[in-house]
């Protein structure tokens, strides 16, 4: 009969353990919240390129490179104009200014980028995987053109931007 009670009596203890463990568990998670989000995740950038822009919009390299000139003004004004500046943000990327500012780099290397060559022995388009910028093929399109190519490194649509960008691509 002890040995009963025992086992009754561990049986209990841990099911209210349990049950203490997980009232704790989900209540503190109800009162934790999220931050609120980011300018730069929920920014909808409507100078984006799209395939119904290209009759009559995008029919040339020099249409895509306006129309991403209009997308990268409105980066601006819907997502760095948000964002403070200063020292306490010197290393955030929307922060105008700050280190990791790619505005600060000319060229800006999350943009389209044509390296020309007076005489090219060829060309080269180079296109950046997904999630990622032109930034990426730099240092590969700086060693082509110095060997004699032109070089494209396309800014593909949604990247190089803002997160949000990814969402409507």
């Amino acid at each position: 009969m002890k040995r009963s009670t025992d086992r009754s009596t561990r049986l209990l203890t841990h099911s209210t353990v349990g049950a203490a463990l997980a009232i704790l568990l989900f209540g503190v998670q109800g009162c934790s919240s999220d931050p609120p989000p980011r300018p730069w995740n929920t920014a909808a950038l409507t100078e984006e390129f799209t395939a119904d822009r290209v009759e009559g919009q995008v029919r040339s390299f020099d249409d895509y490179l306006a129309l991403e000139q209009r997308l990268f003004r409105q980066l601006d004004e819907k997502v760095y104009a948000k964002i403070p500046t200063g020292p306490a943000h010197a290393l955030e990327r929307y922060s105008s200014g700050s280190a990791a500012d790619p505005k600060r780099r000319k060229p800006n290397w999350n943009r389209t980028f044509d390296l020309s060559e007076d005489a090219p022995v060829g060309g080269v388009l180079l296109l950046h995987g997904m999630s990622d910028s032109p930034y990426s093929l730099r240092a590969l399109g700086e060693t082509l053109n110095q060997r004699g190519y032109r070089v494209v490194g396309l800014r593909l649509p949604g990247h190089g931007t803002a997160p949000s960008g990814l969402k409507r691509v």
